[in-house]
C-alpha cells in the first residue's frame, strides 16, 4: 500500500547515503552515467521502501557534495522525516553540519542517524563517532534520535534501520489531502508516446486522471493524462507521496525543475512573499535590510532579497543577527510559485552559505510602503506564525489586502472548495476575533484598522461637505465613494462593498442617513442641518421665479446667470439647493425644469386628445422639438409616463378611470394651491 510519507537522506559526500538506500531498497538511486563512473550522487534520487506493515513509503537520496547544495534542499524540501547519514570511520564533516542546518530550516522534525561504513571502523571509533553525533544532533530536530550502526556491505544494521524507519510511520499522522494540489517539479522528461512527464513530492491535496492544472511560474494550462507512484500506475494522488504526472498540452519547453504543477486556478506566481525568517546560531553574520540572497523554496532556486519589516535605525544597519528571527518581506527577482506555510531556506549569494531559513505566511503580499504598513504587515506575520490554521490564513489575507470579498478570497486561499467552505464559515461567525469586519451578501470581508480609516475619511469628506455648503442635506454614497476615490490604505474598496460600509455606519450611528428625492444622503452624525442665510434664499428665489416665468421655454445655468448675474458657483450651490426640495431638476441637454412645470405638464397630457408625441406635445405646448424631447425623457425615468413606439401613456391609465379621475383633481389642487377639502 502506497503511503504518503517521505523520508530523505542528508549527509557528507562519500559517506554511504546512496549504498545505505540501495540496501534498504535494492534500488540504485544513481542512474546517471556520469553519477556511475564519478561515484558520487549529483541527481536527487528516489526508492520505495516496503515496509512489514504493509506500507510502501518513499526515499528521496539527495547529494552530498557542496556544489549541490541546491537539489539538496530540493529533495529535503518535501520530507517528513530524514536519515542523517555519518560515516563511522570519518565522523561529522561540513556538509553533515549544513544538511542538518537545511533540516532544522525545512521543518523536519523526526528522524534517526545512521552510522554506515560500521565495517570499517574498529569499537573505539564507533563509540567515538557514536557520541559526536549524539553532540552534533543536540538541540536540533534529531535531538535524541536512535544513532544505528551500520554496513550496507554485510547488511548489518539495516534491518534495524528499517524497523525505525516503521516505528516513526506508524507514531505520525500522514498528511492530510486539504487545499489546492501543489506539487513541486524536481524532474521534467519526455517519453515516446506519452510527451511530457514531471515528477515531484506532492505538497499538499489530491488530483486525479483528467484533472486540469496549471503550470507556474509560466502559466501554461494541461491536463493529467496519467499518473504513476514509484512505476506503477494509480488514478490519483495525494500530499505526501512521491508522483509522476504525464501532462497533454504541455511541452517539455515549458517546464523545469523549480515550477509546479498546481490545481487549476488555485495559484499565483508571486514575486512579494511575507514570511517569518530564522537566523542560524551558527551562522558568520546576520541578515541586513535589503540583502541579496539565493532562496531555495519547494524545488525552485531563485535570486531574492529580504526587506526587514520591523527595525529601528540599529536594526537596519545589524539586520536579524544569527540565532533570532523576525518577520521580512522576501522580494524575488523573478516570479515563483510556493504555497502558504512552506519551508524555505536562505544563503549568501556570495560566498553561498547557508545562513537562514523560515516558513511563508503569506505568498502573494502586499509590498510593504512606509513605517506605518511595514509595522502593520510585520504584526500580520507574527500573529500567523504563532497561530497558522486555515481560518488564520483567511484573515492575514484580508489583513494584508485590507479588504477582499469571498470570491476574491477564494482565489488568494490556495484551498479546495471544501476546506475554503468550512474555513470561511468560521471566519464569518465571528470574523472580529480575527480584527475583522464582515459584510454584505457576498461575505466581504475588511480590516478592522483599515474601516476605522475609511470611516474617518468619510466623517472628514462630509464635514468639509457641510462646511461648504450648510443648507445641503449630504452626500449620498456614490459621491462619497468618488471622493474617497475607491482606495484606501492601499487596499481598493469595491463600490458595492462601499455602499454595504456605509450601511454599517448608518447603523453605528457615524452618519445619519437623509431622504432626498428618493436617494438617500448622508451626514455626519454631529452635523445638523442649517438654515441658509437671507441672502442665498433670496438668490434661490429668484432664480425658481425666473425659471417659472420662462414656461416650457426651458432655461439653461449659464443663461440665468447672465440674466440675473450670479456666478457660476452660487448658481451651482442654489440649483442643488432647489433640487434637493424638489423646485427645480436639471433634465437632458442641461435644461432647468421646475416642479411647477412637471406638474402642469402631466396636467396637459392627461387631458389631450389623440397619442401622446413629441411632435403633438411640440405643437400643443408651442416650444421647440429637444425642449419637448427632453421633458418627455425626463417623464419617463420618473415613471410618470411610459413609452411605447413613439407615444407616451400616462402610468395612471393602468389604474382605471375613477383612479384616473381622482389623479387629475389631485394634479389640478397641487397646481392651483387649493385646500384639499376646498
Amino acid at each position: 500500500m502506497e503511503y504518503p510519507f517521505i523520508f530523505g537522506t542528508a549527509g557528507h559526500i562519500d559517506h554511504g547515503k546512496t549504498a545505505l538506500v540501495r540496501a534498504m531498497t535494492g534500488v540504485d538511486c544513481d542512474r546517471l552515467e556520469e553519477e556511475k563512473r564519478r561515484g558520487i550522487t549529483i541527481e536527487l534520487g528516489f526508492a520505495p521502501l516496503n515496509l512489514t506493515n504493509g506500507k510502501t513509503v518513499s526515499i528521496v537520496d539527495v547529494p552530498g557534495h557542496e556544489r549541490f547544495i541546491r537539489q539538496m534542499a530540493a529533495g529535503a524540501a518535501g520530507v517528513d522525516a530524514a536519515i542523517l547519514v555519518i560515516a563511522a570511520s570519518e565522523g561529522v564533516m561540513p556538509q553533515t553540519r549544513e544538511h542538518l542546518d537545511i533540516l532544522n530550516l525545512l521543518g523536519v522534525r523526526f528522524g534517526l542517524v545512521a552510522l554506515t561504513k560500521k565495517d570499517l571502523a574498529d569499537d573505539e571509533t564507533l563509540e567515538l563517532a557514536t557520541a559526536e553525533a549524539a553532540e552534533l544532533t543536540r538541540g536540533t530536530c534529531l535531538d535524541g534520535a536512535p544513532v544505528i550502526p551500520v554496513s550496507s556491505v554485510t547488511g548489518e544494521g539495516v534491518s534495524r534501520v528499517v524497523a525505525e524507519i516503521e516505528k516513526i510511520v506508524d507514531k505520525l499522522p500522514p498528511r492530510t489531502g486539504a487545499g489546492a494540489f501543489f506539487l513541486p517539479v524536481d524532474r521534467v522528461f519526455s517519453k515516446k508516446g506519452f510527451g511530457s512527464v514531471v515528477t515531484g513530492t506532492s505538497y499538499q491535496g489530491s488530483i486525479s486522471e483528467g484533472d486540469e492544472v496549471h503550470i507556474l511560474p509560466g502559466g501554461a494550462a494541461g491536463r493529467v493524462r496519467s499518473l504513476q507512484t514509484h512505476g506503477t500506475k494509480t488514478s490519483s494522488v495525494t500530499a505526501g507521496q512521491r508522483v509522476a504526472v504525464n501532462l497533454s498540452a504541455v511541452s517539455p519547453e515549458q517546464l523545469e525543475r523549480g515550477c509546479a504543477v498546481c490545481a487549476k486556478g488555485a495559484f499565483i506566481a508571486t514575486d512579494c512573499i511575507s514570511a517569518w525568517l530564522r537566523i542560524l546560531p551558527s551562522a558568520h553574520e546576520g541578515v541586513t535590510h535589503w540583502q541579496r540572497v539565493r532562496l531555495h523554496v519547494g524545488t525552485a532556486d531563485v535570486v531574492a532579497r529580504i526587506s526587514l519589516l520591523r527595525m529601528n535605525a540599529d536594526e537596519k544597519k545589524a539586520g536579524i543577527r544569527p540565532g533570532n528571527g523576525g518577520p521580512v518581506q522576501i522580494l524575488s527577482e523573478s516570479n515563483i510559485a510556493v504555497a502558504a506555510g512552506q519551508r524555505f531556506v536562505i544563503r549568501f549569494y556570495s560566498p553561498l552559505v547557508t545562513i537562514g531559513g523560515g516558513r511563508i505566511m503569506l505568498p502573494n503580499a502586499e509590498l510593504a510602503r512606509g513605517r506605518a504598513d511595514r509595522e502593520a504587515k510585520a504584526r500580520i506575520v507574527e500573529d500567523l506564525a504563532a497561530s497558522f490554521s486555515p481560518v488564520s490564513f483567511l484573515a492575514a489575507l484580508v489583513r494584508d489586502k485590507g479588504a477582499l470579498s469571498a470570491p476574491g478570497l477564494f482565489e488568494l486561499s490556495q484551498m479546495d472548495k471544501n476546506t475554503f467552505t468550512e474555513s470561511v464559515s468560521v471566519l464569518s461567525a465571528a470574523p472580529d476575533t480575527y480584527g475583522l469586519l464582515g459584510f454584505g451578501d457576498s461575505r466581504s470581508f475588511i480590516a478592522g484598522e483599515v474601516c476605522d480609516a475609511i470611516v474617518r475619511s468619510v466623517l472628514r469628506i462630509l464635514r468639509d461637505f457641510h462646511a461648504t455648503y450648510p443648507e445641503l442635506a449630504g452626500l449620498d454614497a456614490e459621491k462619497l465613494y468618488a471622493a474617497l476615490d475607491g482606495v484606501h490604505g492601499g487596499c481598493r474598496i469595491t463600490g458595492g462593498d462601499f455602499k454595504a460600509l456605509v450601511g454599517i455606519m448608518a447603523e453605528r450611528n457615524a452618519i445619519t442617513p437623509v431622504a432626498v428625492q428618493g436617494k438617500t444622503c448622508y451626514r455626519a452624525a454631529d452635523c445638523r442641518e442649517a438654515l441658509p442665510d437671507g441672502r442665498f434664499m433670496n438668490m434661490a428665489g429668484r432664480i425658481r421665479d425666473e425659471v417659472a416665468a420662462a414656461g416650457f421655454s426651458l432655461l439653461k445655468l449659464p443663461e440665468l446667470e447672465k440674466k440675473l448675474d450670479v456666478s457660476p458657483a452660487d448658481m451651482k450651490r442654489a440649483a442643488a439647493y432647489l433640487r434637493e426640495r424638489d423646485d427645480l431638476r436639471m433634465i437632458e441637454g442641461g435644461l432647468l425644469f421646475s416642479r411647477q412645470m412637471r406638474d402642469k405638464l402631466l396636467k396637459t397630457l392627461a387631458s389631450m386628445n389623440g397619442d401622446i408625441t413629441v411632435a403633438s406635445v411640440r405643437d400643443f405646448l408651442g416650444v421647440g422639438r429637444k425642449q419637448t424631447s427632453a421633458m418627455l425623457e425626463f417623464l419617463d425615468s420618473q415613471g410618470l409616463t411610459r413609452r411605447v413606439g413613439d407615444t407616451r401613456i400616462l402610468a395612471e391609465y393602468a389604474f382605471g378611470f375613477a383612479e384616473r379621475s381622482s389623479f387629475l383633481k389631485k394634479l389640478d389642487r397641487e397646481v392651483t394651491q387649493e385646500p384639499e377639502g376646498k
